[in-house]
């Protein structure tokens, strides 16, 4: 059994403890570096991606791209690191844009020495599922009903009573926690929206971008299983 994309938008953001001041006065050497790294990898990535910032304001000073007709937002200012992704739509998409993420985080590492604060991956799915709407409300329900239902839905007049799923994790000793929520979707071509709130803490165990990346793809297998929902449908 497998799920089908609908929609992904996510919003990556990683706020320096320290300005990475690297930026100021030094950006057109930056903006070349940076692509030079990004068409190593994808020859054909456009020149006109590239857009310095330059301000009279410290902490907007800094370097945008823009990727996938403007969908895929890249933005390295001297207080943070961002990247906005909205509307992505393929499988193939959802790895050029977390891709892009590890690249350009590999070369704040190689070219600049700011630390990270607290990091942040807020991610919205919309999916197709097998069995459709109807049936994924009935398996939200099995999952998300309490043992004990103590609101008497008859007070207030009603048929039925649904339960969806919120639910949050955390481990403080390797400094992450994360919140999902899980609910029918309200768009007309999918049938679960499903919202991922992801934090890593400095110092903790998830300290680059590839073992954030690593942990994000093992915890999507793990609710996707416990949803159960499958995998995802590979174009």
């Amino acid at each position: 059994m497998a799920f089908d994309l609908s929609r992904v938008d996510a919003i990556y953001s990683a706020p320096f403890a320290s300005p990475a001041l690297e930026l100021v006065g030094d950006i057109q050497r930056l903006i070349r570096a940076v692509y030079q790294a990004f068409a190593d990898r994808y020859p054909g990535v456009p020149v006109s991606a590239f857009k310095a910032l330059n301000s009279n304001t410290l902490s907007e000073v800094g370097l945008s791209i823009t990727l996938l007709e403007g969908r895929l937002e890249i933005i390295l200012k001297v207080d943070q690191f961002s990247v906005q992704a909205t509307n992505l739509r393929r499988p193939e998409e959802v790895r050029f844009a977390q891709d892009c993420v590890l690249l350009m985080q590999n070369f704040i590492n190689k070219s600049m020495s700011p630390k990270e604060g607290a990091v942040n991956l807020r991610i919205a799915s919309w999916l197709r599922v097998h069995g459709g709407k109807d049936e994924l409300v009935k398996k939200l329900n099995r999952i998300a009903k309490p043992q004990r239902t103590t609101f008497d839905k008859a007070r207030i007049g009603a048929e039925t009573m649904e339960h969806f799923t919120k639910v949050s994790f955390r481990n403080e000793a390797a400094g992450w926690q994360l919140t999902v929520l899980a609910e029918p979707a309200a768009l007309p071509d999918a049938d679960l929206y499903l919202y991922r709130d992801y934090q890593f803490m400095p110092g903790g165990e998830l300290d680059t971008g590839e073992k954030k990346l690593g942990f994000l793809e093992t915890s999507s297998i793990a609710i996707s299983e416990w949803l159960g929902i499958g995998t995802l449908k590979q174009e």
